[in-house]
């Protein structure tokens, strides 16, 4: 539940949401979306996997 407390992991939901809003938008092709998606996505997982190491 720790995941969902940190700036970083709102900050990807943002990137998702832009993304999607872009592409829907006719605002950005597909790639250009995905990229956006895509880097929304690696700030979450890596923000998963930093929470999930030992703190000692």
């Amino acid at each position: 539940m720790g995941l969902l407390k940190t700036k970083t992991f709102w900050t990807g939901v943002a990137a998702l949401a832009t993304a999607a809003g872009t592409y829907f938008g006719g605002e950005a092709g597909l790639w250009e979306a995905a990229q956006t998606a895509l880097t929304g996505l690696v700030a979450i997982f890596l923000r998963s996997g930093l929470l999930r190491l030992p703190q000692g």
